[in-house]
């Protein structure tokens, strides 16, 4: 607190650090958050990368999977520290160089991942409801993929001229730095312009993915399992790309939303509230829960991605047991639960004597997506 004597009067003001202080404490819930979500994040990508690298033959999904989880360890490595820093430093962000490369970078990834898992909807929808025409190759899927990212690119340089140091200014001549629109450029036209581009292209990647997906379920639900069969269509993959698309577009949708209504609504429309000022600066950065969540979803849906972590986990604790860390009866029971749960998840069926082909399945072979 710092006083200041005016017309004979002294005045209290909060310091520069004080207020930077109640802000961080105004932000706890999202910077909780946020510290839950890397390491999750970290993990979890890159479990996903090395089992999908290591242990599945090529395919387009295997590309996409790939990708998608490259770009989402990115984040959890860029996009979520940078947003981490701004919630800690929201009024003593003083390298702006930082400020618009983490934020220019963090809008590539955001816009990369939205543009990936349309990509992909765009490529199930041909392989379930357009059959007959050319195959994409892995080669081909890659391409796309790489292409994606460029237009990704396109759509946030102009991040690098919009972010930038914000001064807020406060009572006894306090400035405070923000790393938010660049004061040079917030109350020109382009933040105005630049929100409604993004917005106008997330609102089309959701519509397109409504669309498309609801397509794929109409054309699914006409085929018969013989068709599926003849098409190599796995049902599973079509189920973890709808989850997928389910959770970017529940975790996009908030900060949408607040983009919108701050960029068509003039002024504060929200109340002035602790829960508003906590809760705000949470649902902005909910979209990082995309990053993280799709490991979670291949482990539910994938029966081989589940195997291969579990086998692994197996191994873990039974090195840790030779080292003396885990008891014996431990380690037996649960080995004997996951030989039960394989066995379980086994579909057995009689083998005919004339037939000496073996059924492959689609999770071992070559099958496209």
């Amino acid at each position: 607190m710092s006083n200041v004597t005016q017309n004979g009067e002294q005045l209290n003001y909060k310091t520069l650090e004080e207020l930077n202080n109640l802000k961080v404490h105004q932000r706890m819930p999202t910077i909780v958050f946020l510290f839950i979500l890397i390491p999750f994040g970290v993990v979890g990508n890159i479990v996903t990368i090395l089992v999908y690298g290591l242990k599945y033959r090529p395919s387009t999904f295997r590309v996409y999977i790939l990708t998608l989880a490259i770009v989402d360890l990115l984040s959890c490595f860029i996009g979520m520290p940078v947003e981490l820093a701004d919630n800690l430093l929201p009024l003593v962000f003083y390298d702006e160089m930082l400020c618009k490369v983490g934020k220019f970078s963090g809008q590539i990834l955001k816009i990369g991942s939205a543009l990936i898992i349309f990509l992909m909807a765009v490529c199930r929808y041909q392989k379930i409801c357009r059959p007959f025409s050319t195959n994409i190759s892995t080669e081909i899927a890659r391409n796309m993929c790489i292409f994606t990212m460029v237009v990704a690119v396109s759509f946030s340089w102009p991040f690098l001229i919009l972010q930038g140091t914000q001064y807020k200014h406060y009572d006894g001549g306090v400035v405070g730095y923000d790393c938010s629109v660049d004061s040079d450029v917030k109350h020109t036209i382009y933040p105005f312009v630049y929100t409604i581009v993004t917005f106008g292209l997330y609102m089309f990647v959701f519509f397109s993915l409504l669309i498309l997906y609801t397509l794929i379920i109409l054309n699914i639900r006409r085929h018969n399992k013989v068709e599926e069969t003849e098409h190599k269509i796995d049902p599973r993959i079509t189920q973890i790309m709808i989850a997928i698309t389910v959770a970017f577009v529940v975790s996009y949708l908030p900060d949408c939303i607040l983009d919108a209504n701050s960029t068509f609504n003039k002024g504060d429309t929200l109340p002035y509230t602790p829960l508003v000022v906590g809760s705000l600066p949470l649902l902005a950065i909910l979209y990082f829960v995309n990053n993280v969540v799709n490991p979670i979803i291949y482990y539910i849906g994938d029966t081989k991605f589940r195997k291969i972590i579990k086998q692994k986990c197996l191994r873990v604790v039974y090195i840790i047991h030779r080292s003396g860390g885990v008891s014996s009866s431990n380690v037996s029971a649960m080995s004997d639960t996951y030989r039960t749960e394989c066995h379980g998840h086994t579909d057995s069926k009689p083998t005919k004597a004339v037939s000496n082909a073996q059924p492959t399945s689609p999770e071992n072979s070559n099958t496209q997506l």
